[in-house]
């Protein structure tokens, strides 16, 4: 997959769960926590609202990242995104995984680690043109 169309891929994942926490974060918190009410409830909305900041920081970087052009940066800068994603779908699993009685997040699942893999994968079919 050509860098700038991986980059710009890599961009939209984050901002589309920036999207979903900021509009319907307490969807997030019953999922996880189907008890939460009141503080905690609240505690938890405000938490994926820095989530959603967090990750809306992220796919800006990503997007302006699209036109680096020597192939040596754009690899340095796959290898960034795919060990970032791994850890992050990784990270998902053990906390929200069956060890822990909670629900598996299978979206974010699916998403980080289709996206480290397709990172990994395009990163290899970089070549100097």
């Amino acid at each position: 997959m050509p860098y700038k169309i991986m980059m710009s891929l890599a961009s939209a994942v984050p901002l589309l769960f920036a999207i979903a926490f900021l509009a319907v974060p307490h969807f997030f918190i019953l999922g996880s926590y189907p008890n939460a009410e009141g503080l905690a409830m609240e505690v938890g909305i405000t938490q994926r609202y820095v989530m959603a900041g967090m990750l809306f920081m992220t796919a800006c970087i990503a997007f302006q990242s699209r036109n680096v052009e020597k192939v040596d940066d754009q690899k340095a800068i796959l290898l960034g995104v795919a060990i970032a994603t791994a850890v992050m779908c990784a990270v998902i699993i053990i906390l929200e995984g069956p060890g822990r009685g909670l629900p598996l997040l299978v979206p974010p699942v699916i998403a980080t680690g289709a996206l480290a893999v397709l990172s990994f994968w395009s990163r290899t079919k970089l070549s100097v043109a």
